[in-house]
């Protein structure tokens, strides 16, 4: 099967589909516009708000920014446009390149603390795990708005889909679709 980028979402949106006994893990967010309005030029494909504290130093919800690439020329696009990923980036714990197939990065060619995901079987595996970033900017209102229409607009296709989380979430609210 040849992946799309519809196809590696729903991967991404698989892999962060983790319910337990403190409700949700992650808010899911596709296509985050940088800024709010018709003519925001930067998209992140993907981000993953995980909404467990943990513990320890560095405790508290984690930012995780997904950049999707399907074809190796997608990829080499990207990187002669290092601000394009740096616009999300800075905002995120966590920067994560999710792909296709492994040999669309060529080794030496991911940049310093991101991580790489592939397709493995049905869903995605760590390749390179991502280092967190030691200096978060903190979210300025229009990304917050975006963000948060971004998880509105995921939610609704989510919650009448098959994810798991989404189903889990409907019968302890008591929500019959």
């Amino acid at each position: 099967m040849s992946e799309t980028e519809r196809s590696m979402l729903d991967r991404l949106n698989q892999k962060y589909s983790t319910f337990g006994g403190n409700g949700l893990r992650y808010t899911r967010a596709e296509h985050v516009k940088v800024s709010a309005g018709h003519n925001a030029s930067r998209i992140c494909d993907y981000m993953a708000l995980d909404l467990w504290p943990g513990m320890g130093a560095g405790s508290g919800p984690k930012l995780h920014g997904h950049e999707v690439k399907v074809s190796r020329s997608d990829w080499l696009t990207e990187l002669k446009d290092p601000d394009k990923a740096e616009s999300f980036a800075q905002y995120c714990d966590y920067w994560w390149l999710v792909v296709a197939d492994k040999k669309i990065v060529a080794p030496g060619e991911l940049p310093k603390r991101w991580g790489l995901m592939t397709v493995h079987g049905r869903g995605l595996r760590v390749v390179v795990h991502a280092e967190r970033q030691p200096l978060v900017v903190p979210m300025g209102r229009d990304l917050q708005a975006t963000f948060s229409r971004a998880v509105t607009k995921t939610a609704v296709r989510l919650v009448h889909g098959e994810d798991l989380a989404m189903k889990r979430l409907r019968h302890r609210m008591g929500i019959a679709l």
